[in-house]
């Protein structure tokens, strides 16, 4: 069985967690039909658990010293423990041959570029609609307690800030869309793929900030004809792999 890690929030069931790099790897498995569990601990604790378990950091802080993030998963199958969600994405397409390849071959560059570029420029854009909407009632004291003193620039935005971030962010979406064609699925046409895990990740993260019923996610789900929609339809309409915990807070 793997075991996913990812940061805790007070949403339960399928609802849990919060990086949308975990979400990439929730997208992968679930495309897969890979059972798996999900573990949910608190931001301030990622660093002692991942080191816990013999996870390797994912980059360098400030200072240099070993940074540690989510996700990282352990394998009970194979022993293995990755971190970083291409890596572990990487890792499900060789563990698990069988299942459907979301690197698929003589396409890791690419898949890399395009995770990078997506990051780089839509990720960026949708931060300050992020920052908007913390402290959210769905967060744990200590991940507001965190990003207020580790991530200061995660501050209440104007509301003309907040929709220049908003309309950047649909703009760069659009620029997207624009080289799919219309009745695209996947970023690869009927073929599903890391892009696509990606992709994924960046919009569905935004239901942790937004219910299905508000006004901004009704319009994220409209956008460029219903494209992202049918994104996230296609995940939803995959039976679910997630192993539910006995503990619905866990």
């Amino acid at each position: 069985m793997i075991t996913l890690y990812d940061m805790k929030t007070l949403h339960t069931g399928t609802r849990r967690g919060l990086s949308p790099h975990t979400w990439k790897v929730r997208f992968a498995l679930r495309f897969k039909g890979i059972p798996y569990t999900l573990k949910c601990i608190e931001i301030g604790d990622i660093e002692a658990t991942a080191k816990s378990i013999g996870a390797l950091p994912t980059g360098k802080k400030v200072d240099g010293s070993p940074r540690y993030t989510v996700p990282f998963i352990q394998d009970s199958k194979t022993g293995k423990i990755i971190s970083e969600s291409f890596e572990i994405i990487e890792y499900l397409d060789v563990a698990y041959p069988e299942t459907i390849s979301m690197i698929p071959k003589g396409t890791r560059v690419l898949q890399g570029y395009f995770a990078d570029a997506v990051y780089k420029i839509i990720g960026t854009q949708i931060l300050p609609v992020y920052a908007s909407a913390m402290p959210t009632p769905y967060q744990t004291r200590e991940t507001t307690e965190w990003f207020r003193i580790n991530r200061p620039q995660f501050t209440k935005l104007s509301p003309e800030q907040e929709k220049e971030g908003w309309e950047k962010f649909r703009s760069e979406l659009g620029e997207l869309a624009k080289l799919m064609k219309e009745t695209d699925v996947f970023a690869m046409g009927d073929r599903v793929s890391f892009a696509d895990c990606v992709l994924f990740g960046q919009i569905i993260v935004l239901k942790f900030f937004w219910d299905e019923e508000t006004t901004e996610w009704k319009e994220m789900m409209s956008l460029h004809g219903g494209r992202w929609s049918r994104l996230i339809t296609a995940y939803y309409n995959l039976p679910d792999v997630e192993i539910q915990p006995e503990d619905p807070s866990s």
